[in-house]
C-alpha cells in the first residue's frame, strides 16, 4: 500500500448530509484540507493467543433476521479455521449512529468494529474515533492487502496512515445513471438507449401508451454525465453545490448554480415536468419503479440488482436495464472508495477484528457465510444466484452486507443478466484515474458559512431537480442569497485546499 493522503468524496446519505458535514470536524493543518488525527490512539491490550475473543460490532439500522444463529454458524467456521472469535452486535437507529460512535469513544466503550462511510472519515479521524490499521494489515490482513488495489487504499489514509478497511466496488461516476424498464423498451420496439434523444423517445412511448404509470421518477439527476462529467464538492449531484470539470485544466472549483451545465439540467427537468414525464408529486419516487407504477427512475450502477426481484414480484416478467448517457465519452474516477469498516480507539481486540474481516474476504465460503448465512437456511443457490425461494420469512437473513462487497464473491439476483453483471464487473476497466483521488476537503475553516449556504439550497434543491420550476424564474434571487450567505468564501476555501494538495502531488 502507498503511503498517501486521503480521498474524500462528500457522498452522504441525504437525510443526514448537513449535520454531518458542519458538525465536529476538529480543525488541522493537513496540506490537503482532510482530517489530521488529533492524540496519539490508545488501544487496549492485546488478547493472548488461542484466548477465545469476542467482537463488540457497531452496525446501523436494525438486526438481520436469524442474526444469533449465523452468528454462532461463523464463530464455528472460524474456529475451524483457526481463529477463536466471536461476534456480539449492537444495532444503532440510522439518525442515531454516527452520534453514537462519538460516545463510544468519549466513554471509553470497547466496541471494536464499525461501518463508516468516507464522507465520515475526515471528521472521524479528526476526533480520534477511528484507529490506525496499518500494524495490524501488515500482520493480518494479507488477503484484503493483495486484493484491493493501491489507489482504493488512498481512500482511506490521512498522513500516511490507514485508518480504514474498503470494499472494492466500480465507482467511475457510477450515480449518473437511469434505470428503465426493459421490457416496455421492447414492447414498443425502440432500440436500446444509448443518448438522451432515445431515452426521450422511451419516456414519449410510455406517457402515450402506458396511462397508469409515470414514464419519470422526480428527481432527474441521471442527467449529471451528458451536460458535465464532474467531481461535485458537497454530495452527489442533488446535495452539491460546487463542481470541478474533469475535462479542463487547472483543476478547478466553479459554483454550480452559476454553471450553463446546470441551467441546462434544470431547464430539461422542467421541459420533462411540462409535458407530464414526471409525477406532480416529486416526493413519490423510487419505491414507485419498484411497484411498477414508474418507467425510469435516477439510479446508480448497483440499484438494479437491488430493485429487480421486488419489481419482478409485482410485474411478472419485468426486466431492468442500465442506462447511462455519453456512453462513448470517459468514465473518471474521483473517488476511490466509499463504504468502509473501521476500528475505534477504544478497541480491545484490533487485532482480531482486522483478522475476522480479512477471514470473510479469503474465500467465497466465508463470504457467503457473512454476507447470506446458512446456505439451504438462510438462502439457496441457483447457479451463481442467491435465491430466498422456499426460505421461511424469518430466516431470510439480510444484513447490510453492503458495507464490505467483494465483487470476487457477491451473488447478485437471478434476474440480472449475465451481460448487466459483467457492465458491472468491468465498469472500471477503462476508467480515468483523475487527480483528485487522494484530494479530501476540510469544511472546518468554512463550516458557518457553509450551514447557511446548505440551508438555503435546501429550499430549491427539489423543485429544480424536479422540474417544478423554470430555473431563469428564481436564478438571479436564488444566486444573490448564495452569495449573501457566503458561497464564494466557501469556494475559495475549497479552492485554496486543491492548489495544496495538487502542488504537493508534484
Amino acid at each position: 500500500m502507498k503511503s498517501r493522503k486521503s480521498k474524500i468524496t462528500s457522498i452522504v446519505l441525504t437525510t443526514i448530509l448537513a449535520i454531518t458535514m458542519l458538525a465536529g470536524c476538529g480543525s488541522n493543518n493537513n496540506k490537503n484540507g482532510g482530517a489530521a488525527p488529533s492524540e496519539a490512539p490508545v488501544t487496549g491490550e492485546q488478547t493472548p493467543s488461542g484466548e477465545e475473543v469476542t467482537l463488540k460490532i457497531l452496525f446501523p439500522g436494525d438486526p438481520p433476521k436469524d442474526l444469533d444463529a449465523v452468528s454462532a454458524a461463523i464463530a464455528e467456521k472460524m474456529k475451524a479455521d483457526g481463529l477463536n472469535i466471536k461476534l456480539n452486535y449492537t444495532f444503532v437507529p440510522w439518525d442515531a449512529y454516527w452520534n453514537k460512535q462519538s460516545l463510544v469513544v468519549a466513554g471509553g466503550e470497547d466496541f471494536d468494529l464499525t461501518w463508516s462511510q468516507v464522507a465520515y472519515l475526515p471528521s472521524s479521524v479528526a476526533k480520534n474515533i477511528l484507529l490506525p490499521l496499518d500494524e495490524y494489515l501488515d500482520s493480518d490482513g494479507q488477503q484484503l492487502k493483495e486484493n484491493t488495489p493501491d489507489y482504493v487504499w488512498k481512500g482511506v489514509q490521512f498522513d500516511g496512515k490507514t485508518y480504514a478497511i474498503p470494499r472494492v466496488v466500480p465507482t467511475a461516476q457510477n450515480n449518473d445513471t437511469y434505470q428503465i424498464r426493459g421490457d416496455l423498451r421492447k414492447k414498443y420496439n425502440l432500440p436500446e438507449i444509448k443518448t438522451l434523444e432515445d431515452f426521450e423517445k422511451y419516456l414519449e412511448a410510455v406517457k402515450a401508451n402506458e396511462p397508469t404509470m409515470t414514464p419519470l421518477g422526480a428527481v432527474t439527476t441521471g442527467l449529471g454525465r451528458e451536460y458535465m462529467p464532474s467531481y461535485y464538492a458537497n454530495g452527489d449531484l442533488f446535495n452539491s453545490f460546487f463542481y470541478i470539470d474533469a475535462t479542463q485544466q487547472p483543476l478547478t472549483f466553479e459554483n454550480l448554480f452559476e454553471s450553463e451545465a446546470f441551467s441546462n439540467l434544470v431547464n430539461k427537468a422542467h421541459e420533462w415536468y411540462k409535458k407530464g414525464y414526471t409525477p406532480k408529486d416529486p416526493i413519490a419516487k423510487g419505491e414507485e419503479f419498484g411497484k411498477g407504477k414508474t418507467a425510469a427512475i435516477a439510479s446508480n450502477l448497483f440499484r438494479p440488482t437491488e430493485s429487480i426481484d421486488g419489481l419482478v414480484a409485482s410485474v411478472p416478467g419485468a426486466e431492468i436495464e442500465f442506462v447511462q448517457f455519453q456512453a462513448n465519452q470517459p468514465k473518471y474516477i474521483f473517488n476511490s472508495v466509499d463504504n468502509l469498516l473501521a476500528v475505534f480507539t477504544t478497541s480491545k481486540h484490533p487485532k482480531e477484528a482486522v483478522q475476522f474481516v480479512n477471514w470473510f474476504h479469503s474465500n467465497e465460503e466465508n463470504y457467503n457465510l457473512m454476507s447470506l448465512g446458512v446456505e439451504g437456511i438462510n438462502y439457496k443457490l441457483d447457479g451463481k444466484s442467491a435465491s430466498y425461494d422456499g426460505i421461511a420469512v424469518d430466516k431470510q437473513y439480510l444484513p447490510i452486507s453492503w458495507a464490505w462487497t467483494d465483487m470476487r464473491f457477491a451473488k447478485f439476483s437471478k434476474n440480472i443478466t449475465p451481460a448487466q453483471l459483467d457492465i458491472i464487473k468491468n465498469w472500471d476497466n477503462d476508467a480515468v484515474k483523475t487527480d483528485l483521488i487522494g484530494f479530501s476537503v476540510d469544511s472546518e475553516p468554512v463550516k458557518g458559512d457553509l450551514a447557511k449556504v446548505n440551508a438555503i439550497v435546501k429550499e430549491y434543491q427539489l423543485p429544480l431537480y424536479s422540474g417544478l420550476v423554470e430555473y431563469s424564474s428564481i436564478k438571479e434571487k436564488m444566486l444573490k442569497r448564495l452569495k449573501d450567505a457566503g458561497i464564494d468564501n466557501v469556494l475559495a476555501e475549497y479552492q485554496r485546499q486543491l492548489d495544496a494538495y495538487l502542488a504537493e502531488q508534484k
